[in-house]
């Protein structure tokens, strides 16, 4: 049988032929013993896989395989006396911990990388803001020295208090440039 005749009975099996290919399989039929046979089984395992075979005859097939066995002829295999086993070296406990942890790590790592990337990115439009006029600074000059202080005792201590302030203030966390020293009346 050709294919294409196998295949006009496997579809007249799941009912999908045509009227003219419904006599075409007829006259194959006819003619073609083997057709016959194969129709058979086509439609015998349809049926079993629709389940419509409820009778099923049990083939036991032990006694027939158990007669052959004992047919054949021995197998002897002597074990060779050199066998030589592998060095299996075990790796720790703590050491599969470390590396699945290592593993999550990773897969969490590459899945924040992943995420991020797939984002979309979004670009705010730029419009024209509303422009407010510069501010004004005004600063004050002082008219006199650093210190408005009579006695020069007390202006040289307080210039000390100072340098040592600028020296001591960076290693605190202090900001440096950002220092209001007073004295006396305000």
């Amino acid at each position: 049988m050709t294919i294409k005749q196998q295949e006009l009975l496997s579809a007249f099996v799941d009912g999908e032929l045509n009227e003219q290919e419904l006599d075409e399989l007829l006259a194959l039929m006819k003619s073609d013993d083997s057709a016959k046979q194969d129709y058979m089984r086509y439609q015998f395992s349809s049926d079993l896989l629709h389940g419509y075979v409820t009778e099923h005859k049990q083939i036991d097939l032990t006694d027939r395989i158990q007669q052959a066995l004992s047919n054949e002829p021995g197998l002897d295999v002597k074990p060779t006396e050199d066998r030589h086993t592998a060095k299996v070296f075990a790796l720790p406990d703590w050491f599969w911990k470390q590396t699945a942890g290592l593993a999550a790590a990773a897969s969490i790592g590459a899945l924040a990388v992943v995420g991020l990337m797939s984002q979309p990115q979004t670009v705010m439009p730029t419009t024209n803001m509303a422009q407010s006029e510069p501010m004004q600074q005004q600063t004050t000059v002082a008219d006199s020295n650093r210190w408005t202080v009579g006695e020069s005792e007390v202006e040289d201590r307080l210039n000390d208090y100072l340098v040592d302030h600028n020296e001591y203030a960076g290693a605190s966390g202090l900001f440096s440039y950002a220092r209001v020293v007073s004295y006396g009346e305000e």
